[in-house]
């Protein structure tokens, strides 16, 4: 007798990455955010931590046009943490009788998607493109204005 093993099959769609494994072993990835012959699924951004952004969509409630600093980027699930965008409220218990409980609100996850670069000096969303330096590095600079945005 021979033992048959699970071959997990790949199915590609336009959502982010999901850990999970579905059932039947197909594994879900976005044709969005990787290359369909890339060995390692490891999604790029284009924004990175510490950068201005501009929420370009969603309701104003959630922040679309206003701009803040991204604090956090999470790349599996193509989300980022903006300062002050996306407030969510959530309520604490005490968890012994020194610590207080009550609502504390803090900034929650977007899709990157959902964001684009703000260039201070032009004070415009922008794209970003490569300048090569004379170090032979590379950075990156506005569109408009060919201010380097990295610090």
């Amino acid at each position: 007798m021979a033992c048959t093993e699970k071959k997990i099959t790949v199915k590609y769609s336009n959502s982010p990455i999901k850990k999970k494994i579905k059932f039947g072993g197909t594994r879900v990835v976005s044709r969005a955010l990787v290359k369909e012959s890339s060995t390692n699924l490891k999604p790029k951004l284009h924004v990175r931590s510490g950068d201005m952004v501009i929420v370009t969509s969603g309701s104003k409630e959630n922040g679309k046009g206003q701009t803040g600093k991204v604090l956090n980027v999470f790349p599996q699930e193509g989300k980022i943490v903006v300062e002050g965008i996306n407030m969510i409220t959530k309520a604490v218990k005490s968890r012994n009788q020194m610590a207080k409980s009550g609502h504390i609100t803090k900034e929650g996850k977007i899709y990157a998607s959902k964001v684009m670069l703000y260039c201070t000096g032009c004070k415009k969303a922008t794209r970003i493109k490569h300048k090569a330096l004379d170090s032979g590095k590379t950075s990156r600079a506005c569109q408009h204005c060919n201010e380097a945005l990295d610090a």
